[in-house]
């Protein structure tokens, strides 16, 4: 009995030492991966891309005139009509809450009308109007396009006019 105690102690001695060695082994391949890791994440921000800057958008909507669309303007270019200021035949809008944004770009664009996407605020005073093109075969007016805004949100602005490929439009 006691060669048996002498020998469960002696194995006992040796599984532990041995397995004292493995926790050592196993914190040196963790130290190793964490290394690899660094490493690898050095590499993984050397590559990092930085994010397109972002603006406030202002809301709106687009209007659809159902009954037919007030008259083309002589020439291109930007109108924001209000309460006081505002072609005879709009008079029956809602002018004590919203105002009326109105494009009209160069006849220089063919067939093709305009739709308003998104109004990003660039600083206090600059609004960039950002536009997407349609195909629209046979049209004679120019393209434009309205879109409802809330009442003194535009006023004093001015405006930059980009289409979505980043390409500045032409009023003149």
């Amino acid at each position: 009995m006691k060669r048996f105690l002498l020998l469960l102690l002696v194995f006992s001695f040796a599984f532990m030492s041995t397995g004292c060695g493995m926790i050592e082994k196993v914190v040196d391949a963790g130290k190793e991966k964490g290394e690899k890791a660094a490493e690898e994440s050095g590499e993984d921000t050397a590559e990092a891309i930085e994010p397109n800057e972002s603006y406030k958008e202002l809301e709106f909507n687009r209007i659809n005139w159902i009954g037919g669309a007030p008259s083309v303007e002589q020439e291109g270019g930007i109108w924001v009509y209000t309460k006081d200021k505002h072609p005879a035949g709009l008079g029956n809008q809602d002018w004590d809450h919203e105002d009326i944004l109105y494009i009209q770009a160069s006849s220089d664009y063919e067939h093709q009308d305009i739709v308003i996407r998104k109004l990003q605020v660039i600083s206090d005073d600059v609004v960039k109007i950002v536009v997407d093109w349609e195909k629209d075969i046979g049209r004679d007016a120019p393209p434009r396009d309205w879109a409802k805004v809330e009442t003194g949100l535009l006023q004093g602005k001015k405006f930059i006019v980009e289409d979505t490929s980043g390409e500045k439009v032409k009023f003149k």
